[in-house]
């Protein structure tokens, strides 16, 4: 069997969905772990406001290769809308039901986990010893930024062009792959925990035909683990 080297228009909108993703991630994660990046920005700043500087490019970084250069491929430059990708302006029932349950679980889940020394070692991502308000909300909002451009990319473009490429399941596969690999380098536990996580999730967007569940529930997940770590760091402190 001969497999031709052509590109094929039909398969061009998953392609490059792939590529974008393979390429983005590559860019986000080595800002983030760059360390010639962190320490110009500690000698400019100084450790604590350098490292978290680190963080909040790192996020923004995301922000544009996950949100900002893929609505330009693919939506402005392609024929196909927001609502291709699940970006809609509708909530049936089922997204709330989802939404609310999840959120839930992940609060309580959250609760319990950021109590364990492994993993206060590696959050929040911001390593000052005192936070500030305004720094707690801007970490926030950073990260509802963030989470946005990601959940846009994974079960927007990524989920609904291969979707439409491959078929349903070849898609979810695809997509959780890719998912739990881009978890790996954070922990092994993290790679794991991210395949069931991504299989609900794409199976959950292809149900109520939008990103609100996954984009809501991330949120959640995100910024309460951010919070509870916070409040579990013994060497960690809000400035009241």
């Amino acid at each position: 069997m001969t497999f031709p080297l052509t590109w094929t228009s039909f398969l061009s909108e998953a392609n490059y969905a792939i590529i974008m993703i393979t390429v983005g991630f590559i860019l986000f994660w080595f800002s983030g772990q760059s360390t010639g990046l962190l320490r110009w920005l500690s000698q400019r700043y100084g450790a604590d406001r350098g490292q978290a500087i680190q963080v909040f490019s790192k996020r923004i970084i995301g922000m544009i290769v996950f949100g900002l250069i893929p609505t330009w491929v693919l939506v402005f430059n392609g024929d196909r809308t927001w609502s291709d990708y699940g970006m809609t302006v509708f909530f049936p029932p089922a997204v709330w039901y989802w939404t609310f349950g999840l959120s839930a679980l992940f609060i309580f889940m959250n609760s319990r986990a950021t109590q364990k020394p492994d993993h206060l070692a590696q959050y929040p991502e911001i390593r000052t010893p005192i936070w500030s308000r305004s720094l707690v909300a801007w970490s926030a909002l950073s990260w509802v930024g963030y989470l946005f451009a990601y959940e846009l990319m994974f079960r927007g473009f990524l989920l609904f062009a291969c979707a439409r490429a491959f078929g349903a399941w070849p898609a979810i596969i695809i997509n959780t792959a890719i998912y739990a690999l881009v978890h790996v380098p954070k922990s092994a536990n993290e790679g794991i925990g991210a395949i069931p996580l991504g299989l609900l999730l794409c199976i959950i967007t292809f149900q109520t035909q939008t990103i609100w569940v996954a984009l809501f529930v991330h949120w959640v997940l995100a910024i309460s683990n951010e919070w509870f770590s916070l409040q579990n760091q013994l060497v960690m402190r809000v400035n009241r």
